[in-house]
């Protein structure tokens, strides 16, 4: 009995043992995995300073299901805040290395999402780069996108519905190009030759001219023992000492397909050898935004009116970040009459009513609403449409006739802007009513019976045009018209004021 409770014994103390080295294999390992630091991905359709907290998060729980040791976000954005790193696309050299010895990470993914849309044909395209913690240097560069019109299906079976479900088939397609095995990274050394790293602009146009500046560390090396040059895809050029700015200056045109390029600063050390170190990246941009504008206002006969107000909705078919936009209005000469300018993206709608630069309301005609941007590469475009401003009263035309006793009225109207209705009072010298009546449509003809002779008509005529010109017409009397409905002096000098006045409601 004492002998089978020691063999118990001594199993259960192999089994313990055998557990606990399991464990300690496992520790180990997850001790030893690759530190991924996901940096949010930036989304440039929405500016300079665009996240896409969405495709960040897909990509997290993908490399972490392939097995990646992923850097919790909220750590990622603690750093942010303390170095006040607003955009991810600004990170220079000492950030990546600020973040391999603070946070123990080996590696950066930086992504992009350089197009979004969301109407069909729905499109994502994404951006990314990983870049080696311990020297800054970027190992790996890709890219995917999927637009829903390329995965057609034979009764739609199995197409992405939506942005999300794009979103799914993009990053699943990102880690099919991934590196199978990032190897583990050098320990860190705390060696920092740089202390400045510039790279400009961050957009260019292509044939445009990009500079690199870089500043050693005070008292870390002379001029004279080291050569620095600047490393973008299999170009490589020299940099030049400027003793008067004590660094480095590189430049070079940007040529080559629109997209963004990673450079690299190669710093020869002679015998201490060359060191490179990842520097950023530049985005070349030749094409010109495209710009859409669609009016809101009131129609009549094909035009978009404007009588108290007119909105501007500016639409930009691939949305991207913006360094300047304009808006102009210009009459029909050509002349700009109101003008508005502004830097970064578009506002979502502008209002126009009517005014001029000088406060002064724009005269009824012909105009033109222009919109101009100019995207960060300084690519121009602009888009324009007409309206027509249309505030004028309308107005009646009034021809009276003397006929057996009786007072012939004939009503008629030749504006341009259709009326909406019309109402006439009609009332003898007592104030007493003769005739009261409205309608829609001219011409229209009435007869009123005359009392006595000498006896005045007075006449009030109330109305409104379908854009909302108010009309409100005075005659004092109805039998001083001369022959054809010509006014008299008085009232053709305006001196029956309440007689022949109007009022525009704006």
């Amino acid at each position: 009995m004492l002998l089978l409770n020691r063999q118990g014994n001594r199993r259960q103390k192999a089994a313990g043992i055998g557990v606990l080295l399991l464990l300690l294999l496992v520790v180990a390992g997850k001790g030893l995995a690759v530190q991924l630091a996901v940096m949010p991905v930036e989304d440039l359709s929405k500016g300079d300073n665009g996240l896409n907290p969405s495709m960040t998060g897909r990509l997290c729980e993908a490399l972490i299901q392939k097995g990646y040791a992923v850097v919790e976000e909220k750590r990622i954005i603690d750093f942010m805040a303390k170095y006040r790193i607003r955009w991810v696309g600004r990170l220079d050299t000492n950030h990546v290395l600020l973040l391999r010895k603070e946070l123990g990470i080996d590696y950066l993914l930086l992504g992009s999402v350089n197009q979004v849309r969301e109407k069909e044909p729905a499109a994502l395209g994404v951006a990314l780069e990983i870049v080696r913690a311990n020297d800054a240097k970027m190992i790996w560069a890709g890219s995917a996108q999927l637009c829903r019109a390329d995965v057609r299906k034979f009764l739609g079976l199995a197409e992405p519905r939506n942005i999300s479900e794009i979103e799914d088939i993009v990053v699943k397609r990102i880690m099919e190009i991934l590196p199978q095995k990032l190897p583990e990274s050098a320990e860190f050394s705390p060696e920092n030759l740089t202390e400045e790293i510039r790279l400009t602009p961050e957009v260019v146009k292509p044939g445009a001219m990009m500079h690199c500046r870089i500043r050693f560390s005070e008292n870390n090396m002379r001029p004279t023992d080291v050569s620095v040059s600047v490393v973008i895809g299999e170009k490589i050029v020299e940099a030049v000492y400027s003793s008067q700015e004590q660094c480095y200056e590189a430049a070079w045109t940007a040529t080559g397909r629109d997209g963004r390029y990673p450079v690299s600063v190669s710093i020869n050390r002679g015998k201490l050898g060359r060191k490179n170190i990842f520097a950023g990246s530049f985005q070349v941009d030749g094409q010109p935004p495209e710009i859409a504008l669609s009016l809101r206002g009131q129609e009549l006969d094909g035009e978009v009116v404007l009588r108290r107000q007119l909105t501007v909705i500016p639409v930009l078919k691939e949305p991207e970040p913006l360094a300047t936009w304009e808006v102009g209005i210009l009459d029909a000469s050509g002349q700009v009459v109101k003008a508005e300018s502004g830097h970064g993206n578009l506002p979502e709608r502008f209002s126009w009513w009517g005014q001029r630069q000088d406060g002064i309301m724009a005269e009824d005609g012909l105009y033109t609403v222009r919109v101009s941007v100019s995207d960060r590469a300084g690519n121009d475009a602009s888009a324009s449409e007409k309206f027509r401003v249309l505030r004028k009263r309308p107005e009646l035309n009034i021809v009276t006739e003397k006929k057996e006793g009786a007072l012939q009225i004939d009503l008629g109207y030749d504006g341009k802007v259709p009326l909406a209705f019309w109402r006439v009072e009609l009332r003898n010298g007592a104030g007493a009513i003769l005739l009261e009546t409205s309608g829609e449509k001219l011409p229209a003809r009435l007869l009123v019976p005359l009392s006595k002779e000498g006896d005045k008509v007075s006449c009030r005529v109330y109305g409104q045009d379908v854009l909302g010109n108010k009309l409100r017409q005075v005659i004092d009397n109805l039998l001083a018209l001369k022959s054809g409905g010509d006014k008299t002096e008085d009232q053709a000098s305006g001196k029956d004021a309440e007689g022949n006045g109007w009022a525009v409601d704006f």
